[in-house]
């Protein structure tokens, strides 16, 4: 029973600390990416893909144009794949065990195991219980091929963009394949697995492929080529998009991404805190369910004060780290949180009363 206690403060402590940890980043990853999408909003220009003029080297261009591949296709020479594209994607998944565990509310901890298909190899010496190994790595590598070069019109994409466009498009008409290798053609995969049951260590292999007609570009124009621009603030832009786009249009679609990050983060970091919170008072919450009546009234006030205290703390952080870059906002969220910290405190209070009846 202490160690199950003392386990559970130390990792609600732990938990909270990774939350407040999780909300600072957050918020400083924010203001850098903001301000550095509104500095580009304000240096970047439209040019043309057709006639490059060097007095923009150095400088945030924005363009667009029709995809321009080599006559030779791309291919993995291993596989025999090829195709006419800017970017090939050899697949590799593996047929491995995975874990799950999940913990009660008596802090019982429960695992089970499935097998499934997935890229890359789960190190089951981790694992909690034995009796479900992996292999300790794949028999292929996921590799990626790609052209060169590759234009948008007069404009080339340097090595790194190239490889970062979307492969898109499966292969579905997969040649057969050399018996040497152990592998034989299955649907749109090669694959070791014998009379469609696989088992632990089986792998398939398949393959995409970039197929992009059109493709817009933002970055700093370097001669012919691109390189990556870097706001004063750190941030960084070097954007290969699909289809026709201003550099206004890809701009939006950056702070619109930058938005929703901030939520998701915002939302993970303060359910980690509040979670935490639970985690530390659990032991006193294990006690009082030996009473049924004041056991239930127990777990709905604290679960209530854990919410607005675990509230009130990511607020006050989020407030904390925007300080230097708004200051009337961040005293504005530091009063709400200092409000739900004394609701908190007038819960409590009574409980207490209550506890003393």
């Amino acid at each position: 029973m202490k160690k199950e206690k003392g386990s559970g403060i130390l990792g609600g402590l732990f938990i909270v600390v990774l939350g407040i940890g999780l909300l600072w980043y957050n918020e400083g990853r924010t203001v850098k990416a903001t301000r550095g999408i509104m500095q580009a909003e304000k240096e970047f220009i439209e040019v043309s893909n057709t006639k490059i003029d060097s007095k923009n080297d150095g400088k945030l261009v924005a363009t667009s144009g029709k995809l321009i591949l080599p006559e030779e296709e791309v291919t993995d020479s291993v596989f025999g794949v090829s195709a006419k594209t800017a970017k090939l994607l050899r697949k590799v998944e593996t047929y491995q065990w995975k874990e799950n565990c999940t913990t009660d509310d008596n802090n019982k901890e429960t695992c089970t195991y499935k097998k499934e298909w997935d890229e890359g190899i789960t190190d089951s010496s981790e694992f909690k219980e034995s009796g479900h190994e992996n292999p300790s790595e794949a028999k292929y590598e996921e590799r990626i091929f790609t052209a060169d070069p590759v234009k948008v019109e007069e404009f080339e994409l340097n090595s790194d963009q190239v490889k970062r466009l979307t492969a898109n498009e499966k292969i579905t008409d997969l040649k057969d394949i050399e018996e040497d290798k152990g592998l034989h053609k299955s649907s749109y995969y090669y694959t070791d697995v014998k009379e469609d049951t696989p088992e632990i260590g089986n792998v398939r292999i398949s393959f995409y492929y970039n197929n992009y007609k059109t493709v817009s570009v933002l970055a700093v124009q370097s001669d012919n080529s691109f390189n990556t621009y870097v706001s004063k603030t750190g941030y960084k832009i070097n954007e290969v998009v699909e289809g026709k786009h201003s550099g206004k249009e890809i701009l939006q679609n950056l702070s619109n991404s930058n938005k929703t990050l901030k939520w998701i983060l915002r939302i993970a970091g303060t359910f980690l805190i509040i979670a935490g919170l639970g985690s530390l008072i659990s032991p006193l919450q294990r006690l009082a369910n030996y009473i049924p009546i004041i056991g239930t009234i127990f777990g709905w006030i604290t679960g209530l004060a854990t919410f607005l205290v675990g509230l009130a703390i990511s607020l006050i952080v989020i407030a904390l780290a925007w300080f230097r870059y708004r200051p009337i906002m961040s005293i504005c969220i530091i009063a709400a949180g200092v409000g739900l910290y004394v609701l908190s405190r007038y819960l409590n209070k009574d409980k207490k009363i209550e506890e003393k009846q």
